[in-house]
């Protein structure tokens, strides 16, 4: 008995608390005083880069007989990315806000990779063999278009409402996080390679042979190609930080850099062929893009500046 008394006044007491702190909620709403919303326009400017995942599968060698582990090696994978767009900033507080809208862009990403692939038991050149390939110089060139969409929140120091230009006030800070949607579309590329070296070793002679252009062996001219892909929407990770100046009582100006990486690969499986599957030399002279890496992540940093418009709101 005196155990059920004692959770009947838990629960009533408990009742109590909770029907008051809803009681409260509107006074309480009315005390949180709020920084006016904001419509901004922006611009940025900045690097790309492709993340590839794993970064090395095998070292690329120059002598063939000192391995016999097939590989590449990635020199470099870097370009620019750039973007314009509109923006909201619904504030909560006047230090907290929830920023979203929509911009376009365009990225332009350039990499480039030496690959060496085997095939073993190889019969092509008439005779079982070990087919060495060497793909020197291979480059692949991304020109995408996209249409962006934010979801950020927005943390900032606290402002004096008045502008007043004599009294030289200081500027605020800010710090945004949160995630993009990038739809792509116009997805253009070029891929090339500068050389290709086919090479043969016959383990029953233990003899090697590269230059016997009637079997394809041998140092051959690069070749290139060009098209469009198949993109799907791209997920990234996003932040930014910089300084808020206040330039009127309603107008703002943000400074800050950005750092966005992409949490998926939009590039589908299909469009990617294995460099391990380049054999025939029409696979060459049929070049496309080359997978070798299990995903690519995309990678931005550069810095960004918002002009943003408010209703003036007196605190």
């Amino acid at each position: 008995m005196k155990k059920r008394m004692k959770r009947t006044t838990t629960f009533i007491v408990n009742l109590c608390v909770i029907l008051f702190a809803i009681s409260s909620l509107p006074l309480l709403a009315q005390r949180v005083q709020k920084a006016p919303h904001e419509f901004s326009v922006y611009a940025d400017g900045g690097i790309s880069t492709y993340c590839f995942q794993p970064s090395t599968k095998g070292v690329l060698f120059a002598e063939f007989r000192s391995t016999n582990k097939p590989g590449f090696k990635i020199n470099s994978s870097v370009g620019f990315s750039s973007e314009l767009g509109f923006g909201f900033t619904g504030f909560l507080s006047r230090q907290v806000g929830i920023h979203t809208g929509v911009g376009f862009g365009m990225l332009n990403v350039k990499s480039k990779a030496n690959l060496y692939s085997i095939t073993p038991s190889y019969t092509g050149t008439g005779y079982p063999c070990d087919l060495h390939i060497k793909l020197m110089g291979y480059t692949e060139i991304h020109r995408t278009m996209f249409v962006t969409i934010p979801v950020m929140l927005q943390f900032q120091t606290r402002q004096k409402q008045y502008w007043n230009l004599s009294k030289s006030q200081k500027a605020g800070f800010y710090a945004q996080g949160g995630v993009k949607l990038h739809f792509l579309f116009n997805n253009k590329y070029a891929a090339g390679v500068d050389t290709l070296f086919r090479a043969a070793y016959f383990p029953e002679l233990d003899n090697w042979a590269a230059t016997q252009k009637f079997a394809g062996l041998g140092k051959m001219d690069g070749n290139k190609t060009d098209g469009s892909l198949d993109f799907g929407t791209m997920a990234l990770f996003a932040c930014e930080a910089g300084v808020k100046w206040r330039i009127d009582n309603n107008i703002f100006v943000y400074t800050g850099v950005f750092f966005d990486c992409a949490l998926n690969d939009p590039l589908k499986k299909d469009n990617r062929k294995s460099y391990e599957s380049y054999i025939n030399l029409q696979d060459f002279e049929e070049l496309t893009l080359l997978k070798f890496s299990e995903r690519i992540n995309l990678m931005v940093v550069g810095i960004r500046i918002r002009a943003a418009f408010t209703k003036y709101q007196r605190f």
